[in-house]
């Protein structure tokens, strides 16, 4: 099985790079938003790789990570619910969009359960996909790809909790909600961290998700000194979908310029 490489690319300048170095997809991010995660790119960025051959997924994301450091990421206001859509919107008007090529868009909307006591303080909340949102998101982008982010590690991790006796564990009704909803794809690097340090997660998580038919993009921490090691823990050229590994493969994280290397040795390793 090929495995595929997808690289984030911070403006259509390092989009344009990454498609000459022979990438499967480019996810669109705005130039400058590296060190938020990515954010929403403009228009204008669409506009100068609209004609590259490869899928064009673009990230729909309003803002990085709140100031407050106990406060949890991807849990948006209804005005950043709305700007989303209207983003969603503003990108198919343009019509540069190509549902034959793959093109999409990236995001991922959380919601957390009320923060409950345990006699000390209060416990972390959990987090689930906030489904009617992203239900409302994937309506808006239809009929182009939908990929959930890494806002499903956040999801991951609410299993960690070794009191919790619920058989269902997160990362399992999280997968099982995202196809309801109707996503296509989910970016996961098995929980928060490195794919590299959760490679028991990211095994059960690819294979539960080929019974249920939603692609896995395996992210996080992803570069060519690990790139082999993941692939063949994991089994990913012997699965029987096709699995993606997500790396930004940046020689400079300030600069975000990628790094020309770094892309050739892993898709060297890919191979």
């Amino acid at each position: 099985m090929v495995i595929g490489l997808e690289i984030p690319v911070f403006g259509a300048n390092a989009a344009l790079e990454a498609v000459q170095l022979g990438v499967s997809r480019i996810e669109l991010n705005a130039a400058g938003s590296y060190a938020d995660g990515g954010l929403t790119p403009s228009v204008e960025d669409l506009e100068s790789v609209a004609r590259v051959k490869v899928p064009i997924r673009i990230m729909i994301r309003p803002r990085g990570p709140p100031s407050s450091g106990r406060a949890r990421d991807f849990v948006y206001s209804d005005t950043e619910c709305e700007q989303m859509e209207t983003d969603i919107q503003t990108f198919k008007d343009t019509g540069l969009l190509n549902e034959a090529r793959g093109d999409g868009f990236v995001f991922g909307i959380l919601k957390e359960d009320p923060r409950v006591t345990n006699g000390v303080g209060a416990c972390p909340s959990r987090c689930w996909v906030d489904k009617d949102r992203c239900r409302r998101l994937i309506e808006a982008a239809r009929p182009f790809q939908t990929v959930f982010h890494r806002a499903f590690d956040e999801i991951v991790s609410c299993g960690d909790d070794p009191s919790d006796t619920d058989e269902h564990e997160a990362w399992n009704t999280g997968l099982d909600d995202l196809v309801a909803c109707g996503f296509d794809a989910v970016l996961t690097s098995g929980g928060i961290g490195h794919a590299a340090n959760n490679i028991s997660m990211l095994d059960k998580i690819i294979t539960r998700a080929e019974t249920l038919g939603i692609e896995i993009i395996v992210g996080g921490g992803v570069r060519r000194h690990n790139i082999r090691e993941l692939t063949q823990r994991l089994k990913l050229k012997q699965r029987e979908r096709p699995t993606l590994v997500h790396s930004a493969c940046l020689s400079n994280a300030e600069a975000e310029h990628i790094d020309a290397d770094e892309v050739t040795s892993i898709l060297s390793c890919l191979r």
